[in-house]
């Protein structure tokens, strides 16, 4: 191993990095024009990386490793392909008016934890069965996403401004 790596640190940086490019291909391969389904795609593509690669899923997200980007400067300065996607589509959702004006990266990381959290329970067994897991998992991104959606009454978090009785009226 140490032929390989100078040391412990050194085999786990690797393992994050080569877990972050499996990740990272996968954002990078998410087509869609309209900023929330491609949102919607992420979520999905999250969820198939976290059952499908395992172990990848892992090295990216769980592992302790030492050069594990560090919230926020890494991710304000770029080090993170799939966050700098994640947010210029949230800042495609402001400006057309979809979301609510949020900090985008702070948006992307309440988006993110929302996700990992769900994986990281299913992965502890805490759901029942897979297919209650997958339901869960979507309708959860969704209400993630209805946190910054601005209706078309113009109000924040999916509901006009007077609540969803005024918009049956």
């Amino acid at each position: 191993m140490y032929r390989h790596f100078a040391d412990k640190d050194a085999l786990l940086d690797a393992l994050m990095l080569d877990g972050f490019a499996a990740w990272e291909a996968r954002v990078g391969a998410i087509e869609a024009e309209d900023p929330l389904e491609w949102l919607r795609r992420l979520f999905s593509a999250y969820l198939d990386f976290a059952l499908a690669d395992p172990h990848r899923f892992d090295a990216a997200f769980l592992l302790p490793a030492r050069g594990a980007r560090k919230y926020p400067e890494d991710f304000l300065n770029g080090r993170s392909p799939a966050i700098s996607m994640i947010v210029a589509r949230i800042k495609q959702a402001i400006d057309t008016g979809r979301f609510a004006p949020v900090e985008p990266l702070d948006a992307a990381l309440t988006l993110a934890a929302l996700a990992q959290g769900y994986v990281t329970m299913q992965r502890a067994g805490r759901f029942g069965d897979e297919a209650y897991f997958r339901h869960s998992f979507t309708a959860a991104c969704e209400r993630g996403l209805a946190l910054f959606k601005i209706d078309p009454y113009g109000a924040p978090g999916g509901r006009g401004a007077h609540g969803a009785a005024q918009h049956r009226k």
